[in-house]
């Protein structure tokens, strides 16, 4: 699964362009190459016919949860099971939104050593 992603995109401008919000929406925009659950990034909403960017912070938090301190925990869904899921399935029919990310993060070794972070992207979003 899944730990942690990237949003490596360089230009501010070029970002807004790719997500059709304001540039202004992301002021505090940099590259990341490390983002985890519980960090603060942002997010994409619609409302009517206008997508803005908003600050927010990773991880789901349950309407049912007395405080958002699990919220590291629920970071992956299966599509398959989304809508039957107590944890997902009212996020996901009434709370959608986009996460911008341009790459994530698995580990290569044995699940007891994990000690090989392996970056996951499409080829041109970063030349290596």
């Amino acid at each position: 699964m899944c730990g942690g992603f990237t949003l490596s995109t360089q230009s501010r401008r070029e970002l807004a362009q790719l997500l059709g919000v304001d540039e202004d929406d992301l002021q505090d925009y940099r590259p990341r190459y490390n983002i985890a659950p519980t960090d603060q990034h942002f997010i994409v909403t619609s409302e009517y016919e206008r997508s803005a960017a908003r600050p927010a912070t990773w991880g789901l938090v349950n309407s049912w949860a007395k405080d958002d301190s699990r919220a590291s925990q629920c970071i992956n869904a299966k599509a398959e099971t989304l809508e039957e899921r107590r944890s997902f399935r009212e996020a996901f029919l009434q709370r959608r939104c986009v996460v911008p990310a341009d790459g994530f993060y698995e580990w290569r070794g044995p699940r007891t050593q994990h000690d090989e972070p392996v970056w996951i992207h499409r080829a041109e979003v970063f030349d290596v």
